[in-house]
C-alpha cells in the first residue's frame, strides 16, 4: 500500500480543494433546488393570495351586480318553453328560421311580457300556415311586427322579420 506523507500546508490546500468541491456539488444539487421550489411555492402563494382578494372583491359587490344584470337578463325557463314552441311549429310548417334574439322581459304588474325577434324564410303559403299555427293555444302568441320581402336567391321564397311576444303570469 502506498503511504503518502503530505506536508501541513498541503493538508490545508487538501481540505480547502475538498471543501470547496462539496460545497459547490451541495449548492448545485441541493441548495439551487431548494430555492428555486421555495421561489414557485411562492409565486403560488402570491397568484392564489390575488385571486382570493378579487373574489372577495365581487362577493362584496355581488349584490349590485346581480340587481345590474337582472334588468337586461331573460327569464331562461319560460323563454326556452316559448322558443321550443316556435321552432316545433316552424319545423312542422317547413319554415327556416334564422337569427332568433329573446328580448329582456318587461314585468308589469300582473304579467311578463316576452318579446321575442326572429327571421324566417319559406313560400308564402308555409309562412301564412306557421304565423297561423302561433296565434293558436297552448302558448298564445302575439304580432308585433310582420316585415316580409323577396329573398334575393329564389323568387319563390320570401324572408322576413317577425316581432313576437306573449304573456305569461
Amino acid at each position: 500500500m502506498i503511504k503518502l506523507s503530505f506536508s501541513k500546508r498541503e493538508k490545508y490546500i487538501l481540505i480547502a480543494t475538498f471543501a470547496i468541491i462539496i460545497s459547490a456539488l451541495a449548492y448545485n444539487f441541493i441548495l439551487e433546488h431548494t430555492f428555486k421550489k421555495w421561489s414557485s411555492l411562492n409565486n403560488e402563494i402570491v397568484i392564489k393570495k390575488t385571486a382570493i382578494r378579487n373574489g372577495l372583491r365581487l362577493l362584496e359587490t355581488r349584490n349590485t351586480i346581480i340587481s345590474e344584470y337582472s334588468d337586461y337578463a331573460v327569464d331562461p325557463a319560460g323563454v326556452s318553453k316559448i322558443l321550443r314552441y316556435i321552432e316545433k311549429k316552424a319545423l312542422s310548417s317547413e319554415i327556416k328560421t334564422a337569427n332568433i334574439r329573446p328580448r329582456p322581459v318587461v314585468q308589469e304588474e300582473l304579467y311578463k311580457k316576452y318579446v321575442i325577434e326572429l327571421q324566417i324564410e319559406g313560400e308564402f303559403s308555409d309562412i301564412n300556415k306557421f304565423v297561423s299555427m302561433l296565434f293558436k293555444p297552448p302558448i298564445f302568441i302575439s304580432l308585433e311586427k310582420f316585415d316580409l320581402r323577396a329573398s334575393e336567391t329564389k323568387s319563390t321564397r320570401l324572408k322576413g322579420t317577425l316581432i313576437l311576444y306573449t304573456l305569461a303570469i
